[in-house]
């Protein structure tokens, strides 16, 4: 509606009699920020249908009701399946975002059985729609990658379950994860950091899960993700080091005593400085040595400038 109109979303939620507040708050989430706002949301629902002249059920049946983490950040939510666009444009319908569709635990279309495919890549003008040939060729590469991927059975059945849990209506205090060990991966994994999101969460799902493993605890390790109520996200916080006991260290060995490190370093630098005075020493004796009839070491020697040079120079 914001895009349509030329708004922002303050100025329509203004315009529409709806708190200006709720802005800045992620309304795909829904009932998932807690009682507090459920007042504020039940207007929002009431006031969003009035404006497109729907039912309320209508509006509500694209919220969530999870958490922030849950969800992927807003400005990646553009992973739809090419197939159900390209049907959806034969047929003269919207193209929408599915709600599951913004889960950081989803990455496929249970209704064809076809990988996502990032949007933005078919976006040749902000200003005009995808073409149907573009969304063409995504569903015969997304045909492809389905058969390279080669998922594991059990890992499908554990991802529909996961996405039917986050994306089912709950009370905030619902019912616990259908499989607690595959929930506190997937459900606020960290795949969106990858240049492939879709590519990365298949292999998660397939025989070379040990590969997406380690992709894991190297982007936790450097970029940590915090969410916000709102749907932000918190700088990176460095966590505290973890005290161990451990024995006493071993006393310093009197070689590496700091008077022997010092006395290294001046050895480099001499042998530095005494490389440099033979590279000169080579170099002026083969241009000036044959004309003054004397060795270069002697006319560059510092101590044998006096004596170095014939008389008359």
């Amino acid at each position: 509606m914001t895009r349509a109109h030329e708004t922002t979303r303050a100025a329509l939620f203004r315009h529409v009699g709806i708190e200006p507040a709720l802005a800045g708050y992620d309304p795909a989430r829904g009932a998932g920020a807690g009682r507090g706002l459920a007042q504020c949301l039940a207007n929002l629902v009431e006031r969003l249908a009035w404006a497109v002249q729907c039912q309320n059920d209508r509006i509500s049946a694209t919220f969530l009701a999870c958490q922030a983490h849950d969800v992927l950040p807003r400005r990646i939510r553009r992973y739809a399946c090419a197939r159900c666009w390209y049907e959806a444009g034969r047929a003269g319908k919207p193209m929408i975002v599915r709600r599951e569709w913004i889960l950081r635990a989803s990455w496929r279309c249970h209704d064809h059985e076809l990988p996502l495919t990032d949007m933005a890549s078919l976006l040749r003008d902000v200003a005009s729609p995808i073409s149907q040939a573009d969304l063409g060729l995504a569903t015969i590469v997304a045909e492809r990658r389905r058969w390279a991927y080669r998922v594991r059975p059990g890992a499908l059945r554990r991802n529909a379950a996961e996405l039917a849990y986050l994306a089912g209506s709950r009370d905030g205090h619902g019912m616990a994860p259908p499989n607690k060990r595959y929930h506190a991966r997937f459900a606020a994994n960290l795949f969106h950091f990858s240049a492939d999101r879709i590519g990365m969460l298949a292999l998660a799902h397939g025989n070379r899960h040990a590969l997406a493993r380690r992709f894991e605890r190297l982007v936790a390790a450097r970029l940590p993700e915090c969410p916000t109520v709102g749907g932000g996200v918190q700088a990176p916080v460095k966590m505290p080091y973890r005290l161990r006991a451990c024995a006493p260290p071993k006393s310093a060995s009197a070689w590496m005593a700091p008077e022997f490190l010092d006395l290294l370093r001046a050895y480099a630098w001499v042998r530095e400085r005494r490389d440099i005075d033979e590279a000169r020493a080579a170099v002026f004796e083969r241009h000036f040595g044959g004309l003054l009839g004397l060795p270069a070491a002697a006319i560059l020697s510092p101590g044998n400038a006096s004596r170095a040079w014939p008389p008359g120079y």
